[in-house]
C-alpha cells in the first residue's frame, strides 16, 4: 500500500476513534431509579404508608408497598421523606422570549376611540411584515412553541420553579388582548425546546387586564384600546370577523367559480378551533367582576372558557358560581396595608382592608362553593411566596387535599394531560418530587426533583430551624450584617410590636424599607421585605440568642446573616 495513503487512512481511523470515545463519553447512564422506604402520596386522599417507586427511561415503572428495588436501578434511600407527583403551573411566561410587538395601532384616549389623524399619520410609516390582524394586540397566532428558549443548566427559571416543587408549567404569551397559544412544558435544564414541549396548541390566550385591581398589574400594552369597553368590543368584533372568515373560506373551497378569493390572514385563521370548541380559552383577568364579562363573552360565541381569579373572587361568589366556570386562582396575597402610622392608615380604604383579611380564604370559599379551580404562581412578584402563601390558605380553612389537587390532578384534568401527569402511578411521566414532611407544612424543604426521569436536587439555603418552645424578645433596634459571597452589606432593623402583631422596618445606607411581613415562632424571627433590585420579595430568617441572632436569606443565593441588638424600645443602648 502507498505509504501516503496508508498515513491517511490512520489519520482517519484516529478521527473515527476520537469521535466514537467521546460519544461514548457523552452517553447518558441509564436512568434508573428506585425511591425506597417512602411515604407516597399517590393522588390527593390516596396514600401508601411506606413503599417504593421504581423510575425507568423517564417512566414509572412500578409504585408500590411490595415493589422490589430492581437489580440496575440506583437506590435511595426515602425513609422518612414523601413523594408527590411533581407539581404543574397552569399559567406562566417561563422560558419564553418577549413576541416581538408590530407597530402599535393609533388610538384613542381612555375612551378607545380611533384617532383618524394618527391612523393617517400611521400610514406614513414603515409597514410591519407578515399577514398581521390590523390591531397590534391583537395576535392569536403567536405560538408559544415558537417562543420557548431552553433553561440553562444554572440558576434558571426553571431551577427556582423546581425548588418550589413544579416540574411542568403552561406557558404563555404575555402581552395583548388575542395574546396567542399556550404550551404545556416540563422544566428541565439545559434540553432543546422540543424535547421539554409536552402538548403544544393547549389554549388560546385572551385579555381584559387593564391594570390594577388585582395581583398582577395589566399587561395589556400600549396603543388602541384604551378602556375595558375597547377591549371588550376588540374582542367581540375580532371573533365576529373569524366567524365570517371560517364561514367565507368553507364555501370557497367548496366551489370557488364565481366567489372572490379570501385573504389569507392568520390570526382569523387561528381562532377556527377556538370558534368550533376544540381549543380551550383561558381569559386573563384581573377583577373579580371581570369574570363575569368575559363569560358573556364566552356566552355568545360559545367559547370553552376558563378564567384566571383575581383573588378577591368570594366577593362575587354566588354570581362566578352561576358561570359554572373554571379558574386559575393566583397564590397571592396583598401586601399588608399600611396601618401602623395614623397618617397611612388614613389613606387605606375599607376594600383593601377586606381583601387583606379575606384573601386567604378566598380558595376555601371557592372550595365550599365547589367551583373548581386550580393554584398558580401567575400574578405573584415573588414565585418563592407561593408555599407560604398556599399555607395560609390551608390555615384558612382550605383542605390540604384540595390545596394539593389544586397543582397536580386539577390541572391535568384541564389540560388534557391525566394519562401523563398528575399522579404517582405506573405509566405516567417521572415528573416526582420529594420532601422531607408534608407538602405545604411550615418547616417542609423539596429535597429532590424528577423531570422526566432526571434527577435534581435542590441546593437552596435552607431556613434554619429554631426552638419552637424558645421564650424571646425580638422588639427593639438591632445592627444587622448579611454577606452574599463574602460581600457584607449593613442596615439597621427595626422591631416593634407585640406578640403575634409584629412589624418592622430596614435602613441600608439612608434608605429605609418596611417589612411586608415579620412573625416569630419559638427564637426564630422571619422577616420578609422587597428583594434587592425590586424582584419579588425576600425572606430571613435568624434564630435569637440572647441580644444576638444568626441567620440566612432563604434562596438560592447563599447567605449569612448576623446581628446585635443596640437599643431595646426605652431606648437604652446595648
Amino acid at each position: 500500500m502507498n505509504r501516503g495513503v496508508e498515513r491517511q487512512l490512520r489519520a482517519v481511523l484516529a478521527v473515527v476513534s476520537i469521535l466514537a470515545a467521546g460519544i461514548a463519553l457523552r452517553a447518558e447512564r441509564p436512568r434508573i431509579y428506585a425511591i425506597k422506604g417512602a411515604r407516597i402520596v399517590v393522588a390527593p386522599g390516596k396514600v401508601i404508608a411506606r413503599g417504593t417507586v421504581v423510575i425507568r427511561d423517564g417512566l414509572i415503572e412500578a409504585v408500590g408497598a411490595d415493589v422490589n428495588a430492581p437489580p440496575d436501578a440506583v437506590e435511595i434511600d426515602a425513609a422518612g421523606k414523601t413523594v408527590y407527583a411533581g407539581l404543574i403551573d397552569f399559567h406562566s411566561g417561563l422560558g419564553l422570549r418577549r413576541a416581538q410587538a408590530a407597530t402599535p395601532t393609533a388610538g384613542g384616549g381612555r375612551g378607545g376611540g380611533i384617532n383618524l389623524q394618527a391612523l393617517a399619520a400611521q400610514q406614513t410609516r414603515e409597514t410591519p411584515a407578515g399577514a398581521l390582524h390590523p390591531l397590534s394586540r391583537v395576535r392569536p397566532e403567536t405560538q408559544a412553541t415558537s417562543l420557548i428558549v431552553p433553561f440553562e443548566r444554572e440558576n434558571s427559571d426553571a431551577q427556582r420553579h423546581r425548588n418550589l416543587g413544579f416540574t411542568a408549567a403552561l406557558v404563555a404569551p404575555e402581552t395583548g388582548i388575542f395574546r396567542g397559544e399556550s404550551a404545556l412544558i416540563n422544566l428541565r435544564d439545559g434540553t432543546p425546546a422540543t424535547e421539554i414541549i409536552l402538548k403544544a396548541h393547549v389554549a388560546q390566550h385572551i385579555s381584559l387586564e387593564m391594570g390594577g385591581g388585582g395581583f398582577g398589574g395589566g399587561g395589556g400594552g400600549g396603543g388602541y384600546p384604551g378602556s375595558l369597553m375597547g377591549y371588550a368590543a376588540a374582542i367581540r368584533q375580532t371573533l365576529l370577523d373569524a366567524e365570517r372568515y371560517q364561514t367565507w373560506k368553507k364555501r370557497y373551497s367548496a366551489n370557488p367559480a364565481g366567489m372572490k378569493r379570501p385573504d389569507t390572514t392568520p390570526a382569523l385563521e387561528s381562532l377556527g378551533p377556538v370558534l368550533d370548541r376544540s381549543r380551550m380559552v383561558i381569559f386573563d383577568l384581573n377583577r373579580a367582576d371581570d369574570i363575569l364579562l368575559a363569560d358573556r363573552l364566552a356566552r355568545e360565541f360559545n367559547l370553552n372558557a376558563v378564567m384566571v381569579g383575581s383573588g378577591h373572587d368570594w366577593e362575587l361568589l354566588d354570581q362566578i358560581k352561576a358561570t359554572g366556570r373554571t379558574l386559575i386562582l393566583p397564590a397571592a396575597v396583598p401586601e399588608r396595608p399600611r396601618v401602623d402610622d395614623a397618617d397611612d392608615a388614613v389613606e387605606v380604604e375599607t376594600r383593601d382592608l377586606k381583601r387583606y383579611v379575606n384573601a386567604p380564604q378566598n380558595p376555601k370559599r371557592l372550595f365550599d362553593a365547589k367551583v373548581r379551580f386550580a393554584l398558580t404562581t401567575h400574578g405573584l412578584r415573588n414565585p418563592a411566596d407561593f408555599s407560604r402563601n398556599v399555607r395560609r390558605m390551608i390555615e384558612a380553612g382550605l383542605p390540604a387535599e384540595a390545596a394539593l389537587a389544586a397543582v397536580t390532578t386539577t390541572p391535568a384534568e384541564i389540560l388534557g394531560v391525566s394519562s401523563m401527569m398528575g399522579t404517582v402511578e405506573p405509566g405516567k411521566i417521572a415528573n416526582l418530587i420529594v420532601t422531607d414532611g408534608d407538602l405545604f407544612a411550615e418547616r417542609t424543604n423539596v429535597q429532590q426533583i424528577f423531570v422526566d426521569g432526571y434527577e435534581y436536587k435542590n441546593e437552596t439555603t435552607a431556613r434554619p430551624r429554631g426552638d419552637p418552645n424558645a421564650v424571646v424578645d425580638p422588639i427593639g433596634t438591632w445592627s444587622v450584617t448579611i454577606a452574599f459571597g463574602g460581600r457584607p452589606i449593613t442596615s439597621t432593623w427595626t422591631i416593634k410590636g407585640t406578640r403575634g402583631n409584629y412589624s418592622g422596618s430596614s435602613e441600608t445606607q439612608g434608605r429605609s424599607t418596611d417589612f411586608t411581613r415579620v412573625t416569630l415562632e419559638g427564637n426564630a424571627l422571619t422577616v420578609t421585605q422587597a428583594a434587592p433590585g425590586g424582584r419579588g420579595s425576600q425572606e430571613i430568617t435568624v434564630i435569637i440568642t440572647g441580644e444576638t441572632f444568626e441567620g440566612t436569606v432563604e434562596g438560592p443565593r447563599a447567605a449569612t446573616v448576623k446581628g446585635t441588638r443596640t437599643a431595646k424600645p426605652q431606648g437604652g443602648a446595648q
